[in-house]
């Protein structure tokens, strides 16, 4: 009798756990994390006067900065890099404000996530954001 109320209580338990296995946190990071995230790492970065958003000149030398790293180009190749830069500008900057805001901020990380959450389920693994890297810069 006794070993029949440990098993009743076992089957108790382990029909108990199994909602709370399926409840767990998933592995990997969500959107709104995500997002939250890059935004915040792009404005402790870049926000040269801490004003909370960014302006076209401290955009403009994060730009700078990334094709100092890069090979010298000539002045056509220089000249459809600044092309490149107003209309990416102009797609970021939704409200016409001439600044970055977070929510800004925030919708191109929506969209760097989308390109990188290969099997569309809503959360970066870590093997996705190793792969979708070069994806990422694509919004960039």
């Amino acid at each position: 009798m006794k070993t029949l109320k440990i098993l009743v209580a076992a089957a108790a338990i382990a029909a108990g756990a199994v909602p709370a296995l399926a409840q767990t946190k998933p592995a990997g990071q969500t959107l709104a994390a995500f997002q939250a995230e890059r935004a915040g790492q792009m404005l402790a970065r870049l926000d040269a006067n801490k004003d909370g958003k960014l302006s076209r000149t401290e955009f403009e030398a994060m730009r700078q900065k990334k094709a100092d790293g890069a090979p010298a180009q000539d002045a056509k190749a220089q000249g459809a890099r600044a092309g490149r830069g107003e209309r990416l500008w102009d797609r970021l900057d939704a409200d016409k404000d001439g600044f970055l805001s977070r929510a800004e901020l925030e919708a191109m990380a929506a969209k760097r996530f989308k390109r990188m959450d290969a099997d569309g389920d809503g959360v970066l693994t870590s093997a996705e954001r190793q792969a979708g890297a070069g994806k990422a810069k694509a919004a960039m």
